[in-house]
């Protein structure tokens, strides 16, 4: 039996039940977002703001994009530290929409290449780089 998540991976075109499952994680998105009333306090902490100073990569920038019933790659653009979640006076737990939404993307079959090329060589190779060489080998090293 081919797991759900595995022929998603596989195939590029998604099935009926695939675009019902996303369909309710975005609804249950929506839900976790209803209470953020876009302060921007989350800005401040957030690292991956801090590097890029874009607002559509801060927590808020993204929950105004989830809001809108918006998916784009800008939502693989967070590292999901938590830190946007404990600066939030209303707790919203926005890592957690986030995380659904990434599920919903990959169920769509709008998940990230390179996400899916690293999947694809860690099942062909046990190694996420793929098939290696002895000089790619000698690359990577460790302390």
């Amino acid at each position: 039996m081919v797991d759900k998540k595995e022929k998603v991976a596989k195939e590029d075109k998604p099935t009926k039940q695939d675009l019902i499952e996303a369909n309710n994680l975005l609804e249950e998105v929506q839900e976790i977002l209803e209470p953020c009333i876009k302060c921007g306090m989350c800005k401040s902490i957030c690292p991956v703001f801090k590097t890029l100073r874009e607002e559509e990569v801060s927590p808020r920038g993204k929950t105004i994009l989830l809001s809108d019933k918006i998916l784009d790659k800008v939502i693989f653009q967070c590292n999901l530290c938590r830190g946007c979640e404990e600066k939030c006076p209303l707790n919203v737990k926005v890592c957690d929409a986030i995380l659904k939404a990434r599920e919903a993307m990959v169920l769509k079959g709008k998940g990230l290449k390179s996400n899916k090329e690293m999947i694809d060589n860690v099942r062909k190779t046990g190694n996420p780089f793929g098939k290696m060489s002895e000089k790619d080998k000698e690359k990577l090293y460790c302390c």
